[in-house]
């Protein structure tokens, strides 16, 4: 008799899982639908066959998401909301969960309630660099400009390969700031996770304008370099050897290049290239790059010794200056397409163990 009720057990267990599978596949086939025509714009018939994949498969936390997403399609902020505050309770949802109802609540005019959802996501998903990116970018709305920066950097340290929070300090210290310096350099990081969209395009004309300010060629032995006026010194400690800050380091080095690269006496995508090249070189020869460790100039040492820097520099550049891009692209199409090449087999490798930050320096 025992062994009776075990077997039953057993076969009872073996179709209930069966079942589950069933309706899992089944919702999964009918979600597909409802996605499939709310890009169509078709909302209600959409949230009708998910409500039917959320019945079959209650505990899946994507069909509630994505009934809430086509209510704020259909610009039906309360419903979107009062279905997403479900969604960030349930097992296994993500950090855009917390994302699309703290973008509802910035738009609907709340941005302090956006603040909390976010900062709700943060304490689930403290890795997220999608959330620190919308934290900062209402911040920045509330005019919140320092804690907004200190958002996307902190984005940029805890997820090094989400984009948007490179993109926004890009333009921030780029623009806003006499702090060019982590302008370039996290714009470059950008450019190459980032590769070939709209934001892209404004990075590259960002950069080189960026560049622009910041070498002044005043005679064919005079330059001034304005990067940074940052140059705070700390004291070392008894048994330290002193120390420059990057930056004084990076423009006494960018300094003596710019006058040894310039021939012409202006700055264009051409000369840029020259000054980077006899950078990196002297940075290397001095044996600075073992004082500050920098993914960027490693990544740049790697382009030189392969013969790709060039290419690579009027590619950085190229929306900065798209007549000389395309001057030089005529006479140079097989080294720019054996640049392509390369690149597109062998991108900067950026990790969580390998990556570039301000406060790395």
């Amino acid at each position: 008799m025992q062994r009776t009720i075990i077997i039953f057990l057993s076969i009872c267990t073996l179709t209930l899982a069966s079942i589950a599978q069933d309706n899992a596949k089944k919702a999964y086939e009918i979600g597909l639908q409802a996605i499939e025509i709310m890009d169509q714009g078709k909302y209600d018939e959409s949230i009708e066959l998910l409500k039917k994949s959320k019945k079959l498969d209650p505990d899946n936390y994507l069909y509630p998401y994505e009934i809430g997403y086509a209510y704020f399609l259909k610009k039906d902020p309360k419903n979107a909301i009062k279905t997403l505050h479900k969604v960030i309770k349930m097992e296994g949802c993500n950090d855009q969960s917390f994302t699309l109802l703290g973008n509802i609540y910035d738009i609907e005019g709340d941005p302090d309630k956006a603040i909390e959802i976010y900062n709700l996501g943060l304490g689930r998903f403290p890795n997220s660099g999608r959330l620190h990116f919308e934290s900062g970018n209402v911040l920045e709305v509330l005019k919140e400009y320092e804690k907004a920066l200190a958002m996307w950097e902190t984005g940029i340290e805890k997820e090094p390969i989400y984009p948007s929070n490179y993109y926004t300090t890009t333009i921030y210290y780029s623009k806003y700031t006499k702090e060019r310096i982590w302008g370039v350099l996290y714009g470059e990081a950008f450019m190459n996770i980032e590769r070939g969209s709209k934001r892209t395009e404004k990075i590259s004309k960002t950069l080189y304008d960026a560049y622009l300010k910041s070498i002044n060629i005043e005679s064919d032995s005079s330059v001034n370099i304005s990067f940074s006026k940052n140059m705070t010194m700390s004291l070392p400690t008894e048994g330290e050897k002193l120390k420059l800050p990057f930056s004084m380091s990076y423009e006494l080095t960018m300094s003596v290049a710019s006058v040894s690269a310039m021939e012409d006496g202006k700055v264009e995508i051409g000369s840029l290239h020259k000054i980077r090249k006899s950078f990196i070189e002297m940075w290397f020869d001095k044996k600075h790059n073992e004082v500050y460790p920098n993914l960027i100039f490693d990544w740049h040492k790697k382009l030189i010794d392969l013969g790709h820097f060039e290419a690579y520099n009027y590619w950085l550049f190229s929306k900065g200056n798209e007549t000389e891009f395309n001057s030089w692209l005529e006479g140079n199409q097989s080294k720019f397409d054996d640049f392509i090449s390369w690149y597109t087999e062998n991108p900067l490798q950026i990790s969580t163990e390998s990556y570039f930050h301000r406060n790395k320096m």
